[in-house]
């Protein structure tokens, strides 16, 4: 299921869980094969994959509303040039 780095030194730390999501973690049936700890690893590194391309975006979407209106009619003809650059490599 996702993409799995050579085994890393991990480092035990306590956390406290709701008992109704502990219960829904152990219905689980990869349960069975795999510890809490992993599962629950694996949520928080998807957690932080999302929250990683969120804050990503919201830097793109404040860059492009801090331009001129200059820059934002220069981007839409670079983006012009770029999309018909695009279409003849895709067409050949």
């Amino acid at each position: 299921m996702g993409t799995h780095e050579p085994r890393a030194t991990k480092t035990k730390i306590t956390v406290t869980l709701n008992h109704d999501l502990v219960h829904q973690l152990d219905q689980l049936p990869d349960t069975e094969t795999r510890s809490r700890s992993h599962v629950v690893e694996e949520a928080l590194r998807r957690w932080l994959e999302e929250y990683k391309q969120k804050e990503l975006e919201s830097q793109v979407e404040e860059y492009y509303l801090s331009l001129s209106k200059a820059e934002r009619e220069e981007d839409k003809e670079w983006a012009k040039i770029a999309a018909k650059s695009a279409k003849r490599l895709w067409d050949k």
